[in-house]
């Protein structure tokens, strides 16, 4: 595996992806671990797991790139600077408290609805980078990010639909605005 030396300079795009990716993930594995520690639900409890498991180590391996690089983890702007946070899936801190908050069922309920936007906006955050990553490690990492939170995605859909809930009505964000990401102070 190449990571490349700190003399090697990198894409903004890569880095800018992996910072922004690794706070996007940071917010799903929070809400992940409340419906871990709150939820009865066993589908519910194994996509939670799944999440927190999985996105942590991505976390971990992200910023292990970074630092392989020579980058700090952290850039000076905050992560997903000049970036629509909605249209990227993220959820506000109100939705996230409310996980805590809500009756046991509602908490289930609103952690699937949200958990679908948030997987949402992280394929469109991949699919950016896919078009303007330059590093094969995070065009291929994107890759299967895409990969897998479709599925996570689709396997949502099924959650919502066994508990006649249909997600609200938002813009098809299928097909990412290349603009969010390609438009970002990549400082």
């Amino acid at each position: 595996m190449n990571t490349s030396g700190p003399s090697t300079r990198k894409n903004p795009a890569d880095v800018t992806f992996l910072r922004d990716m690794s706070a996007h993930h940071a917010q799903a594995v929070e809400m992940s671990v409340t419906l871990l520690k709150r939820s009865s639900d066993p589908d519910v409890k194994l996509l939670a797991q799944d999440i927190t498991l999985t996105q942590q180590a991505q976390i971990g391996q992200m910023s292990g790139w970074l630092t392989a690089w020579g980058l700090p983890v952290a850039g000076v702007n905050p992560p997903m600077h000049g970036m629509d946070r909605a249209a990227m899936g993220m959820a506000s801190q109100n939705e996230v408290r409310s996980l805590d908050t809500l009756p046991v069922r509602e908490a289930e309920a609103q952690f699937l609805l949200l958990m679908r936007e948030h997987h949402l906006g992280g394929v469109r955050m991949a699919q950016s980078v896919l078009n303007t990553g330059q590093e094969p490690l995070v065009r291929s990492f994107a890759q299967r990010v895409v990969s897998s939170q479709s599925a996570e995605i689709r396997t949502i859909d099924a959650l919502l639909k066994e508990r006649s809930i249909t997600p609200s009505t938002t813009p098809d964000h299928s097909e990412p605005d290349h603009s969010e990401m390609e438009n970002m102070d990549h400082g």
